[in-house]
């Protein structure tokens, strides 16, 4: 079926909070790094700077779930892991 945006529209991807807004976490799914995207390490590849995981050196991250987020929080309030 034909919609009002056309046959096969891509969908709408959702909004990105503004930078170094919103907690992340590393990509790699066993490195426990969390924090904000101004925290990542720079990287020099040619003539582009890539920002990368300080602890693993992944370089994409994940936006955390508002469940992830609390449990950050209490884990830093506890003296857990400080990034």
């Amino acid at each position: 079926m034909i919609g009002p945006a056309g046959f096969m529209a891509a969908p709408k991807q959702p909004k990105r909070p503004a930078f170094n807004t919103a907690p992340i976490r590393c990509g790699r799914t066993r490195c426990k790094w969390r924090g904000f995207e101004a925290m990542m390490a720079e990287k020099q590849e040619g003539m582009l700077t890539c920002k990368i995981c300080p602890v693993c050196g992944c370089d994409s991250y994940m936006f955390m779930t508002p469940g992830q987020i609390k449990a950050w929080e209490r884990s830093k309030a506890m003296g857990g892991e400080a990034s």
